[in-house]
């Protein structure tokens, strides 16, 4: 939810005795205060127009925006490690506080296991190399289970999660969210501004977009679509900028079909293309508003991790497998054939 809508008892330095009278009142949230002046403060609350006047610009501090300068972005360089060696080093850390990181494969490639991973990292104590904050894990698919988390935690963390306690310590901070549709996840996302502040929120999940965009949006709701995707991106990266945390956002891949991309529901989002194989889902809106993609290919002969999309990071490939601990890498590709995928994944959604 945006500032504005915040109670006024959750606001700090704001006098809240003159609070529980002005909601008494039917005044509730920092938005009531600020549409009303001082003189109808002074009425509403019975107090003196300097105490008013005090309260309505203790309430504009609380909720206008901080302003920043390149120090805060500097400190805001921040990195949710995946805990793959590898893979961190080449994306400069892992995956990056403010901004929006996609991962795009087909079923079964290990999206949800790289999910798991992540979350598991933002959640273990920073004494073992955690970020130690809460998680908001957007469990669209269902997929989501405590017993791997646990497995890919002992695995990742050698030693810190062998006792059961140490176990549930680290599953009381995912919070678990199961929307029905984009909307509800947009309604939702938007509320979560006090979950975020109260479980120090490091990192946020959704598996997967693609399937709420597909689930709620047919052929015939592309324009919808698109619009409830914007939507969903622009809170998503407010409260990433906002709060300091990082956004891991599952994609699923479409078929391009002759010079053509599409997936049964995507109706009009057919993009023109050269080659055949596969790309990334839910067309050039959604494409523009990811950060960094990594996309998940399953080969013939092997599998391939592959950063496409990213500020920092160069074209990096690696082999890789999923075990217990997730997604482990093998070794490094060729950076010709990373240019290859790059231009394949991108060649219908637009860089």
């Amino acid at each position: 939810m945006s500032a504005s809508r915040r109670t006024l008892d959750r606001l700090p330095a704001v006098d809240q005795t003159l609070a529980a009278k002005l909601e008494s009142r039917g005044c509730r949230t920092a938005e009531d205060a600020l549409y009303r002046a001082p003189l109808d403060v002074v009425e509403l609350a019975d107090v003196s127009m300097h105490r008013a006047r005090q309260f309505i610009i203790s309430v504009a501090k609380a909720v206008a925006p901080t302003p920043t300068t390149a120090l805060d972005a500097l400190r805001r360089s921040q990195y949710v490690p995946l805990v793959i060696e590898d893979v961190d080093k080449a994306l400069g850390g892992g995956l990056r506080v403010g901004a929006v990181t996609e991962v795009v494969g087909a079923a079964g490639a290990g999206k949800t296991q790289l999910c798991l991973a992540a979350c598991a990292s933002a959640a273990a104590p920073a004494r073992v190399g955690g970020r130690d904050g809460g998680v908001i894990y957007v469990d669209a698919e269902r997929k989501f289970s405590g017993a791997r988390l646990a497995e890919i935690a002992r695995e990742k963390f050698p030693g810190a999660f062998e006792d059961e306690e140490s176990v549930h310590a680290l599953a009381r901070r995912v919070h678990v969210v199961t929307p029905t549709s984009l909307t509800d996840l947009n309604k939702r996302l938007d509320a979560l501004e006090e979950a975020i502040i109260d479980h120090k929120v490091r990192l946020v999940i959704i598996d997967s977009i693609a399937h709420l965009a597909r689930a709620e949006f047919g052929r015939e709701k592309v324009v919808q679509r698109q619009s409830a995707l914007g939507a969903v991106a622009s809170t998503l990266k407010r409260h990433a900028e906002k709060h300091a945390l990082a956004v891991l956002a599952v994609n699923q891949v479409t078929t391009k079909i002759g010079t053509f991309a599409r997936h049964a529901s995507d109706g009009g989002d057919d993009v023109a293309d050269e080659s055949s194989g596969i790309t990334a889902a839910l067309g050039t809106k959604w494409a523009h508003c990811v950060n960094t993609r990594i996309a998940l290919e399953v080969l013939e002969d092997r599998r391939a991790l592959k950063i496409v999309k990213s500020p920092l990071a160069p074209l990096t490939s690696f082999e890789y497998r999923v075990d217990a601990s997730g997604i482990r890498v093998s070794g490094k590709s060729d950076a010709k054939d990373v240019r290859a995928s790059e231009a394949n994944v991108h060649s219908t959604i637009g860089k």
